[in-house]
């Protein structure tokens, strides 16, 4: 989501569509250019109509519920409304996540009610924390697994996640540990640059933000500062994704 789909080029009036993301160094955002034909060929691709259907995802994988009560999948800003045991609950998402680290959940219902409120925790979030009105929590906080929190709710209820992060860096594969992308989970950190110097991994690992929730990072290499930025700030600049890393 926040590595492709999001940073999409816009759909044209005449159905030429934002066809893939390329990774490769220099890489550039590029319509579907009919395989080859240039833009003479047939217009409204079977691409067209991909990015469309992927945004009725947000809904479906948002949230999952069963009787118990709700799993929140995705942090996104979103009100979710539901009947739990015959009454009506509103669970409203807030937050600047992923460029910030906090989640906050509030809940509305007329009377206080039971139920378990599951919230996932990403494989990378070795750090989470949950809280309650503002007092830590004990329930257990695995990453690659939903926390479940079942108890009695109350009208007002406002429960916060904290993910704290750190730059990583990942390989393309196995085979090529010296290709690496700059990793701030969930996402890409992306060299806006046509001409990519090598890096070290200290170099990389030192990158500094621009501010606080700010979505630039400047890595300082040569005698300059190369900007990195998540996928959707990126427009028709050149990029380029895994960098060649010496030791």
């Amino acid at each position: 989501m926040y590595n492709t789909v999001l940073g999409a080029l816009p759909l044209c009036d005449n159905g030429m569509a934002f066809c893939n993301s390329d990774y490769h160094n220099d890489g550039r955002k590029t319509y579907f250019d009919n395989y080859g034909w240039g833009n003479t060929g047939p217009e409204w691709p079977l691409e067209a109509g991909v990015l469309p259907l992927v945004a009725t995802d947000y809904r479906i994988n948002t949230y999952f519920s069963d009787d118990e009560g709700v799993y929140v999948n995705w942090f996104i800003p979103s009100t979710l409304r539901w009947q739990q045991n015959g009454s009506q609950v509103a669970l409203t998402q807030t937050g600047t996540y992923p460029l910030g680290d906090k989640i906050t959940i509030t809940l509305a219902m007329s009377h206080p009610l039971r139920f378990n409120l599951r919230l996932r925790i990403p494989a990378w979030a070795d750090r989470a924390l949950i809280s309650l009105n503002g007092i830590g929590i004990a329930a257990p906080v695995r990453p690659g697994t939903f926390a479940s929190l079942r108890q009695q709710w109350h009208p007002g209820d406002r429960i916060e996640l904290d993910m704290p992060r750190k730059l990583t860096l990942k390989a393309v594969d196995s085979e090529h540990p010296e290709l690496l992308a700059l990793v701030y989970e969930p996402l890409v950190l992306f060299a806006v640059t046509t001409e990519t110097p090598r890096f070290t991994r200290e170099q990389l690992l030192s990158a500094e933000r621009a501010g606080e929730e700010s979505h630039e990072w400047y890595v300082k290499v040569a005698g300059r500062s190369v900007r990195f930025v998540p996928f959707w700030v990126i427009e028709y600049e050149r990029y380029s994704t895994y960098l060649s890393v010496t030791t």
